[in-house]
């Protein structure tokens, strides 16, 4: 039955970057995930890795061919592997490319318009599959591999009718009147939002709720500018969030 046990938060690490967080993903497996994340100071990008075991925290060799527009796809074992845009008006896909995330080295680039499914450690396309830890064509193998597990929350629009239920309960519950989207997730005896306020500013709010709406954590993410492009997830039972662009968050047990 939900809220039967003690429910509570736990902060277990914060990491102050000095640029600001332009992108995360995840890698290593299951036994030992890491998170990647991507800083830039003015035009100047740099890598940095974070064990989500023991949070130590090192900068990654930041390759110059990754100074491109790209998005990433998915984190394996040290690979990480990107989807390579093109600039313009309509950035498509143009390719995929794989870096080894120990030394920054870039191991492979793959031509690609376009893509089926992502299965394991491979990408099925129409021309057939490709191996990510090795960017070659192959016929998939059985490969016993278990990637990080995460979570992200749903999204809500401003123009979505299921955010409309939302606002009416912050209104009601704690007085706020939510502005643009929100997102959220749904745990086994926990609720968490992330949403906007406007209030001569705009303002990005965390809250962490028991099924009851009885609040358990609250703070303010970010405000104007400050405010990031990244939502959290949920990493291995374990909330992780940006704040101010600059600070990496972890509570455990969420």
């Amino acid at each position: 039955m939900r809220g039967i046990r003690e429910t509570k938060v736990e902060k277990i690490h914060t990491h102050t970057f000095s640029g600001n967080i332009w992108s995360t993903g995840y890698f290593g497996d299951a036994q030992h995930p890491k998170c990647w994340i991507e800083t830039r100071v003015n035009e100047t990008c740099q890598w940095h890795e974070v064990d989500l075991i023991d949070f130590s925290t090192r900068e990654i060799p930041f390759p110059a061919e990754a100074n491109k527009p790209k998005s990433w796809l998915t984190g394996i074992q040290n690979m990480a592997v990107f989807l390579c845009l093109h600039t313009g008006k309509n950035p498509g896909i143009e390719a995929i490319e794989g870096y080894d995330l120990a030394t920054g080295r870039n191991v492979y680039r793959v031509e690609l318009t376009n893509w089926i499914a992502l299965e394991g450690i491979y990408l099925r396309t129409q021309k057939g599959d490709i191996n990510l830890q090795t960017g070659i064509y192959e016929t998939q193998k059985s490969i016993k591999w278990q990637g990080v597990s995460f979570e992200s929350p749903q999204h809500f629009e401003e123009s979505q009718p299921g955010l409309e239920a939302f606002q009416k309960l912050f209104e009601q519950k704690f007085g706020e009147t939510i502005a643009k989207g929100l997102d959220y997730w749904e745990g086994s005896d926990k609720l968490i939002f992330s949403y906007y306020l406007y209030a001569q500013g705009w303002k990005n709010r965390l809250r962490i709720c028991t099924f009851d709406f009885q609040t358990l954590h609250e703070e303010t993410l970010a405000e104007g500018e400050k405010i990031g492009f990244q939502t959290f997830q949920i990493v291995n039972g374990h909330l992780v969030y940006i704040r101010d662009k600059h600070e990496l968050v972890i509570y455990a047990d969420i």
